[in-house]
């Protein structure tokens, strides 16, 4: 008889012993397949999120700093700057080739100037770039920004007594407040915030940029690259990547990466065991009739191919349907997990499904050679 037919009906005669070894291979895959999904998700969302929290490359003119001195005193040190960066330069910025991994370019412009008789240090950005480049901004009376309003620091606001509604007077003009930071514990919680041009503006300097902030997409983090490739756009800036923004996001998501990692090694471990016990388990109770096919002439070769054929059908039937289910259950809960945008992940079903079909076959050798060493005489005997 042909050893893939008889396999395939000792698989039928025992299809609840079948059942109960492939529920070991499909609750192990299945289990498997799921976790590595999710944190394979959740490493991309996590990446996605932190690329989203603020720059990672600052571009601002290059500058020299001399040292100042009469005769033998000191008088301290000054900055000289090589260059000045204007609105133009943001367009440079934005054709350099690896300008689709560059999420966003704001221009920022900083001058003191007065505000309703206290002199403050005004900051300039583009109205509409306010959520992009401060994402953790909390803002009193609402987050928008437009042209002829202004946001407060938490500090700032309490030296003017203004509030969300109240106004700010500077250079002859009159800027509504649009709404005042919670205190961020930072500088700009003594500044007032206002749209680039109304800054240029005030300042009388039309076009200028005191520095550009960049947040690049830091996924496989090429940054070195792209400042090398802003410098080359902007031959007199200095462009410099905000290493610690950098290593902090590469090493959170490393984290995560080898937690994920961990996690699908200890269930692929259990998932193994499982698979070893029942596999070894079934084929323990099949030793006698093992020896009585050897009895009647079956060669130990015939009853190696018997065994893994039934292991093999047993353990591809599980592994294929745990790698769907796994795939599946974490396609559902991903939501759960933060993951806004759920993908069907394919490499770890590929992988948990040849797992699957290994841990099997390997698990059947160790009872398949002792069974196919057993003596005929004895099997009979055992009866």
């Amino acid at each position: 008889m042909n050893i893939r037919k008889l396999a395939w009906k000792n698989l039928l005669r025992r299809k609840s012993r079948a059942v109960f070894t492939g529920l070991g291979i499909f609750l192990g895959i299945a289990t498997f397949v799921a976790i590595s999904s999710i944190t394979s998700q959740m490493e991309g969302a996590v990446q996605d999120q932190l690329d989203r929290f603020g720059a990672n490359i600052v571009v601002s003119p290059r500058a020299e700093q001399l040292s100042l001195g009469f005769g033998n005193i000191a008088l301290g040190g000054t900055e000289v700057a090589h260059s000045r960066l204007a609105m133009a330069d943001r367009e440079r910025i934005a054709s350099i080739h690896h300008k689709d991994r560059i999420r966003s370019i704001v221009p920022f412009l900083m001058t003191a100037a007065d505000a309703s008789g206290k002199t403050l240090v005004w900051m300039g950005l583009p109205g509409t770039d306010v959520a992009t480049a401060r994402p953790w901004w909390k803002i009193q009376g609402g987050g928008g920004l437009k042209r002829g309003e202004v946001l407060l620091g938490a500090e700032a606001a309490a030296l003017l007594d203004k509030g969300p509604g109240g106004t700010v007077t500077a250079g002859n003009r009159l800027y509504r407040v649009a709404g005042v930071l919670h205190s961020t514990g930072e500088k700009e919680d003594g500044m007032v915030i206002a749209d680039i041009a109304d800054v240029q503006a005030l300042a009388k300097k039309p076009g200028a940029v005191t520095y550009f902030e960049v947040a690049a997409l830091c996924k496989d983090c090429p940054v070195e690259d792209i400042v090398a490739q802003i410098g080359q756009a902007l031959p007199g800036a200095r462009v410099s990547a905000i290493r610690q923004v950098v290593e902090s996001r590469k090493a959170a998501v490393d984290h995560l990466r080898r937690l994920g990692f961990g996690v699908s090694a200890i269930v692929l471990l259990i998932g193994g065991l499982m698979v070893l016990v029942t596999v070894m388990g079934g084929v323990q109770e099949r030793t006698r009739e093992i020896g009585v096919l050897r009895a009647v002439g079956f060669r130990k070769r015939s009853i190696f191919s018997l065994l893994f054929w039934e292991t093999g059908w047993v353990s591809l039937l599980s592994s294929l349907l745990g790698a769907g289910t796994g795939i599946a259950v974490a396609y559902l809960v991903s939501p759960a997990f933060g993951i806004e945008h759920p993908s069907v992940v394919f490499a770890p079903a590929i992988f948990g499904a040849a797992a699957g079909l290994s841990l099997g076959l390997i698990g059947a050798i160790p009872p398949a050679r002792r069974a196919a060493a057993l003596s005929p005489t004895e099997a009979i005997r055992s009866l």
